[in-house]
Parts: structure tokens; sequence; C-alpha cells
């Protein structure tokens, strides 16, 4: 048994070959990290590690994994907030959770609110906007996209007609520290777009915010903190769901 990994573009792979076949398969999306600290934090094996700020704005990898140390067990895969990291065959899932009526007025606010394209106007064959009309009235018909979606909750917090629940699977609170220099930079590497600045403080929307922590890793002044509470697993049975729990846990805390 090894570990082959290799460059397709974009994307690295790491395969795992068991006498000759691929038995399970790794693909990093370059193009999808945004930097955050969630695959370097949960990785069981420490086989992740993340590269300066720096590497963004030159078009480089943001992390790097080590091919001798990656078992493939999926943890990095399921805690990636963008879907730049898949594992093929991972078993454990976190709960989250998206709902949404699309059976609503055509305001297109979710539309235009979600920051990576996970809500659109669906078309018809010709490219045409597709709608659905009834009683003489017409409405848009819309979808949701799971694979671009980062679970934030912009979209629920601004449908008017609070037709679309979100829950994220992790809890807790960013802090920005008095000593700010308000420089921007957290504002412009969130993925989520939860962080504002009033001309007098850096604010962080919580109801949108989803506990990566790029804004910390980008911060040069190092003053933001990170305090997730708690990380929701599904419950599954399998040998090794204690240690792949266990491994999600670890960014809760600061390792």
């Amino acid at each position: 048994m090894m570990n082959i990994s290799e460059y397709r573009g974009n994307i690295f792979v790491i395969k795992r070959v068991v006498e000759g076949e691929v038995r399970r398969m790794l693909t990093y999306d370059t193009s999808l990290c945004f930097g955050c600290e969630l695959c370097t934090s949960a990785c069981p094996q420490n086989a992740i590690r993340l590269y300066p700020l720096a590497y963004m704005f030159i078009g480089k990898p943001r992390v790097r994994i080590d091919e001798k140390s990656c078992i493939l067990c999926g943890v990095c895969s399921e805690i990636c907030p963008s879907g730049a990291i898949k594992v093929e065959g991972a078993k454990i899932r976190l709960k989250r959770l998206f709902f949404a009526d699309f059976e609503c007025e055509d305001c297109s606010i979710c539309v235009e609110a979600c920051p990576w394209g996970a809500i659109v106007d669906k078309t018809s064959a010709d490219g045409e906007k597709k709608e659905d009309k009834a009683e003489g009235e017409s409405r848009a018909t819309k979808e949701w996209i799971e694979d671009l979606c980062i679970f934030c909750g912009r979209c629920a917090k601004l449908c008017p007609d609070d037709k679309i629940f979100v829950e994220k699977p992790i809890s807790g609170e960013v802090v920005i520290g008095e000593d700010c220099k308000f420089c921007g930079v957290c504002m412009d590497i969130c993925p989520s777009h939860a962080i504002s600045f009033d001309g007098r403080k850096m604010s962080v929307d919580m109801d949108v915010c989803i506990l990566c922590g790029a804004c910390r890793n980008a911060c040069p002044t190092k003053v933001i903190e990170i305090r997730r509470e708690d990380v929701r697993i599904e419950n599954a049975f399998y040998p090794w769901f204690t240690q792949h729990e266990n491994a999600l846990k670890r960014v809760t805390k600061e390792v």
C-alpha cells in the first residue's frame, strides 16, 4: 500500500494504491481554498500545513498536504467549508441543514446575497429564466447548489419572507481586539462577508460568520480571536468513528 500524489492543473491529488488499484483518493482544488485553518486544526495526522497569506496573492496553494503523512481519513474533507478538499469514501459527517421554500416572490435577494453563488435562478434549456405561473402571478424558481454552499446563512437572514432556514455545524464567536488598526484585510478575506467597518470599528456579524478562522490568519496585527464552542457531528457506527469525532472537535481548541 502506498500514496501517490500529482498535480492536475489547480488540482492536487493523493491516491492510495493497493496492489496496483486505487482504493481511495483525495483532491484539493486550490482555486476554491480561501486559506482558513479548519483542515489544519482537524487533521489527526498533522499532515496539512497552512502557507503564509501572501501565497493567496501570487496564485499558490493555501495549504500543503503531506502525502506521506496523510491517511485519507476524510476529516479534512468534511470540515472544509468551501469543498476545496474532498476525499472519496469519507464516512464522518458534520450536522448542517439548508431548507428553502422557493415558492416565493421573485425578489432574487438570496441569489444576489449568496457570496458563493450557491443559489441561482433556474433556467430553461434555451437559457431563459424559468417562471412558475399560478393564479395569474409570475413566480421565479430557484435552485440551491449544495457543493457551492458554505452554510453561512446570509440568504436566510436577508430573505424577506423567512422561507430559508440554515443551520451551521460550528458555533462560537469571533472577537476583534481593541488594538485593531482597521486595515480591512479581515473584511476582504472573509468568505461569508461577515466583517464590516462602520468608520469607528470592525464588527463581525455572527449570524453569517462560519468561524473558519481565515480572518485570524490574515490579521497582520494578530488581534482576532476565534472561540469555537461546539462542532455538531452526525453519529455513525464504524470502527474509527471516535477517532474521527475527536479530530473534528480539535477545531474548538487552540492547536
